[in-house]
């Protein structure tokens, strides 16, 4: 367990002393992705606290970026002339999170849940944001179409997207259209993280079944490789990764190896994009 943290801990480094070596003074990674993939889970196992909301029903309803302060807070930027309001994270996660039932209301009268709201930046006094790096947590694409406007102005400011997906649902025709009309063109280095890779064993009738396990999972990453192919460019290696958020922040809450989780692998590819391209 020890080597497994060590690891860890070596690889985070490496990503902090990359991004010290960033030229500009903001390096932002924009995540992607349909409602209910996991997204806020995913970036609390980055960065190892379970900071954003992400429980089994709330959706993130606000646009919310992730970057260094010395305290701990979230402020809420409006869109008219109201001041900005700072909160604590759980008071936060009360007041700016959605039930998925209310989200897909919402849809189909293409509102948005708190539409005086611009987005959230929330601070955190983390290692890895020091040095500007800033995660991105967005809600999810399949909302209003007010929202993802919104949401894809930002793809003007980033310089690589994390684009979530589900290992059980693989890429719905929305995702589709959401990579080939905003992200094939962008010219942005694409991270396709597909979340909820232990979900396969689950669904199996026999979870115990090495065989079957074994064919599913070579299925379902057969299907995503070709699928997500035709939204990479030519030049560029296909950056595919199978990961467990839910598994890998259960296991740096507690301190316990990442072992199985797909993080590792996640973060030894982003740390080769920030060092080298």
């Amino acid at each position: 367990e020890q080597s497994g943290q060590m690891g860890l801990s070596q690889t985070i480094e490496d990503m902090e002393a990359a991004s010290r070596n960033l030229r500009q003074g903001v390096f932002r990674l924009l995540v992607l992705g349909d409602m209910k993939r996991g997204k806020s889970t995913f970036l609390n196992a980055l960065i190892g606290e379970n900071l954003l909301p992400s429980d089994v029903n709330p959706c993130t309803a606000l646009l919310t970026i992730l970057r260094y302060g010395p305290e701990k807070k979230i402020t809420v930027h409006f869109l008219d002339n109201t001041a900005p309001e700072d909160l604590d994270f759980d008071t936060f996660k009360q007041r700016y999170t959605i039930d998925p039932s209310e989200a897909k209301q919402l849809e189909a009268k293409d509102e948005l849940a708190f539409p005086n709201v611009s987005h959230a930046v929330a601070e955190y006094p983390l290692p890895l944001l020091e040095q500007g790096l800033e995660l991105v947590d967005t809600p999810g694409l399949n909302d209003t179409e007010a929202r993802n406007d919104q949401v894809l102005s930002y793809l003007s400011d980033a310089q690589a997207v994390l684009f979530v997906l589900d290992a059980t649902q693989p890429l719905t025709l929305d995702e589709q259209r959401y990579l080939k009309n905003y992200l094939k063109a962008s010219g942005l280095a694409l991270f396709f993280v597909v979340n909820g890779w232990d979900r396969i064993q689950s669904e199996l009738i026999d979870p115990n079944d090495i065989e079957a396990l074994a064919g599913a999972e070579t299925r379902v990453r057969q299907l995503f490789q070709q699928n997500l192919q035709n939204y990479t460019a030519p030049e560029q290696d296909l950056r595919l990764f199978e990961v467990s958020a839910l598994k890998a922040l259960r296991a740096r809450l507690k301190g316990q190896p990442l072992e199985g989780s797909g993080l590792p692998k996640l973060l030894e590819g982003l740390d080769q994009f920030l060092a080298h391209e």
